[in-house]
């Protein structure tokens, strides 16, 4: 089973975010991504839209077939919409994204995605260096 780890982070100070990713495997790092996102006209960066960006980011990445596939985030907000029918009044252009990717890589998942709810800053290893990357890259410095 592969195991994805997705946190967002956003500095009101700074006025920009960042994504944190981690996959794994047979509890091993395959992979660690982050990226520092920066306010514009034609993008929202709020702590939601973060965390959003790195589910979709995670998504993205499926590219071959797997057996299954499990999305760990500490965020209800992403699990709410994408798994248990919350309205959707805002982010509607990320959500449309974010079920695209979903139906594709559903696709390529032999077994139901499953998406698990962490709680942030507890004791679950990878989620904390999921923060840990969304955290340094709302941090960096972005033109």
């Amino acid at each position: 089973m592969i195991k994805i780890w997705c946190d967002g982070a956003y500095k009101p100070s700074l006025d920009q975010g960042g994504v944190g990713i981690i996959w794994t495997k047979d509890g091993k790092i395959l992979k660690r991504y982050s990226k520092g996102f920066k306010k514009t006209p034609e993008r929202k960066v709020t702590n939601q839209t973060m965390e959003m960006i790195a589910t979709l980011f995670a998504l993205k990445a499926v590219s071959k077939e797997i057996d299954s596939l499990e999305i760990v985030t500490d965020s209800m907000y992403v699990i709410g919409g994408l798994t248990l029918g919350w309205k959707r009044k805002a982010n509607v252009e990320l959500w449309n994204k974010l079920d695209e990717e979903l139906d594709r890589v559903q696709k390529l998942v032999k077994s139901p995605i499953k998406f698990t709810h962490t709680y942030g800053h507890a004791d679950d290893t990878f989620n904390n260096i999921a923060d840990s990357l969304a955290d340094s890259a709302s941090r960096e410095f972005i033109e």
